[in-house]
């Protein structure tokens, strides 16, 4: 999808520049220093922006001081433009207005679609489709009537481009480029018949019409084969011929497209080029190869920070890996794919933030003219009030009562202006307010959406490495245990067999011996691979539950009644298994606690989950304590209290603390990896921990770890109050 936006010509220091320099020096007409100062800002606009913003703020001082209509709406127009390159959108919509108030009051409709055009772009950047086409449409209707093809053109394709954001309205998108199309065809402009060509082409592929898409792809290479704009095309007829089986020519036209990028060193477009030439080497059946292709795309995306590139090259190696069996490389890339997904995500909620903020800003900024108009025009009142004052009251009685009526009535309007700036005050301050809660509502959701995405994505990958693995781990275990059976038949057989003839003066022989003594390690043999088998089968179930995560409804929950349940439901169990083994509970209950929105089952299992680890080491630092006489007692303390964060949000703190034997620093940063276990082999999975930050984290809430080694560990719950 190509935009036709803002474009500045420009050099580092020319000749030109040296030349408008001097004619600053030395013309004694303003106006044409207006102008110097004007072109000087545009010359320089791409090798040095500031400096030219500073050109083009001279250009405009010196216009308003001559009143210089022309030359100031020209300049604004140009600040405006460098503005939006260095990406101060809000700044560049405000001096754009400026500019279009000129025009408008020169009845320059020329430059009235210009500034309309602009505008529009800069708000399709932004995200704000509904301000984009606005402004397009109103640049569309002036340059209709002015009758400027290129410029008509222009607005079409730029009105596609924004109606192409949305898969609901691809066919608006598509009629505005036909249009776009048509008035470019008609006035043999070659650079907008292959951009709008190339767009119509992207539509017709998206669409999976790839006769049409070839036939626009093709008209679009015709006319910039060669260049970096024909690599896109390129690449998008190698997907489709890909597609249709043709692998000879798909291939053809992949190679096209990386040998212009690495001629002319794109090296976005080649990594767009290796991520489409991977497609067809998978759909051909070539997995090693389109496995390095895309290997090289990887290394090449993260170079340039192009993140929807290189969540494509992940998401290509892990279906690729999987398909060629190595399901470790497949889920590694897997979890790098949803990593970045989750990057691009929050920086799709922090745009979406930074677009209130812009938005709220912009309106302040207004607000603030606004006042700041209407103070003026208060001085000025109060200053011919004075000057009023001095001359009449020379005048007498009758004079002076007239001062005083208009002095009173001023008085009123003072008193109804001030009121109405109050009023505006609070409006100011209404929004403000409403745009923070926004903001909170934004921030407290996005943990829960990227979460549901990543457990959702996980869970499918581990649903089907289970899968693959469930089926042979059952063969093991049931012919294991089938085979030991058999193995004790035997056994009792050859010892029935032994004693029998033992009392008719039999011997046994070495023979016999040596036969019990590999029957005995072939039945212990059996006995680990069943204890292994059932522990692997332990790892899975594991993986299926860590996958099947969701979160059900939430409902209003007494976290300190919820916390001592399970407290006391993991301690009656942990008496049962470990008799010998006294651990002291101590809960501090703060009674104001409000009612707490979670899903209570998944927060009881992160309540479990703490509280069977906490036991399991106290346990054990117990009977090393007992063994070498020390005086030790086991203690567990739970604690609520609420908490306020240092933005003035309110939530639930729930501290888990044991006295046991710490967590070294070098292992505290990956307790909350899954399958990351100190425990002995075959005693836990590391599934616990990284299941309870998870189902924290979608609650918007967090969870920590505060420990020192030799002193004890604290498991730290943070809930925020909806």
């Amino acid at each position: 999808m190509l935009i036709f936006f803002i474009s500045v010509n420009g050099s580092s220091q020319t000749p030109r520049a040296d030349s408008l320099l001097r004619v600053i020096d030395n013309s004694d007409d303003d106006s044409l220093k207006v102008r110097a100062y004007l072109d000087l800002g545009q010359e320089i606009m791409n090798s040095d922006i500031n400096q030219a913003v500073h050109y083009l703020d001279d250009a405009i001082l010196l216009a308003l001081k001559i009143n210089y209509k022309k030359g100031l709406a020209d300049a604004y127009n140009v600040q405006g433009r460098a503005l939006a390159n260095q990406g101060n959108f809000q700044d560049a919509i405000f001096i754009f207005k400026q500019a279009l108030t000129e025009y408008h009051e020169l009845n320059d409709k020329t430059g009235e679609a210009n500034i309309l055009n602009n505008l529009g772009s800069i708000y399709h950047r932004m995200g704000n489709s509904t301000k984009a086409l606005e402004f397009h449409f109103q640049s569309l209707k002036i340059s209709e009537e002015l009758g400027n093809k290129i410029r008509i053109g222009t607005s079409y394709n730029n009105i596609g481009t924004v109606f192409q954001q949305s898969e609901s309205t691809l066919d608006d998108a598509l009629e505005s480029y036909k249009k776009a199309l048509a008035v470019f065809e008609e006035i043999d402009y070659e650079t907008g018949v292959s951009t709008v060509a190339m767009n119509i082409g992207e539509i017709y592929f998206l669409e999976f019409n790839y006769d049409s898409a070839l036939h626009y792809h093709e008209v679009a290479l015709e006319l910039c084969d060669g260049t970096i704009d024909a690599t896109f095309p390129l690449t998008q007829m190698g997907e489709i011929y890909g597609t249709m089986g043709e692998y000879e020519k798909a291939l053809s036209y992949h190679q096209r497209a990386m040998d212009i990028a690495e001629n002319l060193d794109a090296k976005f477009e080649l990594t767009q080029s290796l991520i489409g030439l991977a497609k067809t080497l998978k759909r051909q059946g070539q997995f090693q190869p389109a496995i390095r292709t895309l290997e090289r795309a990887k290394v090449l995306a993260e170079e340039i920070d192009a993140k929807p590139e290189l969540k494509d090259a992940y998401e290509g190696l892990s279906e690729l890996f999987a398909l060629v069996g190595d399901f470790k490389t497949a889920y590694n890339n897997e979890i790098n794919a949803k990593s970045v997904k989750e990057e691009i995500a929050k920086s799709s909620t922090d745009d979406m933030i930074r677009k209130l903020q812009f938005e709220f800003e912009l309106s302040q900024k207004e607000a603030e003219i606004e006042l700041l108009q209407k103070d003026t025009e208060l001085k000025n009142a109060a200053v011919f009030n004075q000057r009023i004052i001095i001359f009449t009251s020379l005048g007498g009685l009758l004079l002076f009562i007239i001062i005083s009526i208009f002095l009173f009535r001023n008085n009123l309007n003072k008193q109804k202006a001030n009121k109405l700036l109050q009023t505006q005050k609070e409006e100011i301050h209404a929004q403000r307010e409403k745009v923070e809660f926004a903001l909170n509502q934004l921030k407290s959701t996005q943990a829960q959406l990227i979460q549901s995405e990543k457990m959702a994505s996980l869970g499918e990958l581990t649903a089907g490495i289970a899968h693959e693995i469930k089926n042979p781990l059952n063969f093991v275990n049931n012919f294991s245990e089938v085979s030991y059976d058999l193995l004790l038949e035997i056994q009792e057989l050859r010892n029935k067999k032994q004693s029998l003839t033992q009392t008719n003066g039999y011997v046994k022989s070495e023979e016999d011996e040596l036969e019990d003594e590999l029957l005995n390690d072939i039945k212990t043999n059996l006995e680990k691979i069943t204890r292994h088998g059932r522990r692997a089968d332990g790892i899975v179930q594991g993986m299926l539950e860590h996958s099947k995560f969701n979160m059900g409804d939430k409902e209003s929950t007494d976290l300190n009644k919820l916390s001592n349940e399970f407290l006391n439901l993991t301690h009656h169990g942990f008496k049962v298994k470990n008799k010998g083994c006294e651990i002291k509970l101590i809960t501090e209950f703060d009674s104001s606690l409000p009612k707490v929105d979670v899903v209570r089952q998944e927060i009881g299992r992160v309540f479990l989950n703490i509280f069977n680890n906490a036991f399991y080491v106290l346990k054990d630092l117990s009977a090393k304590k007992s063994r070498s006489n020390e005086d030790y007692q086991p203690t567990l303390t739970l604690t609520t209290s609420g908490y306020t964060t240092l933005k003035g949000g309110k939530g639930v703190k729930i501290s888990i603390a044991d006295n046991g034997p710490g967590i070294p620093d070098s292992i505290k940063d990956k307790i909350f990896q899954p399958f990351f276990t100190t425990k002995p082999t075959g005693e836990g999975t590391g599934l616990g921990l990284s299941l309870s930050y998870d189902i924290i984290t979608a609650h918007g809430g967090e969870l920590s770890v505060e420990s020192k080694e030799g002193e004890g560990t604290v498991f730290v719950i943070k809930l925020p109050l909806m």
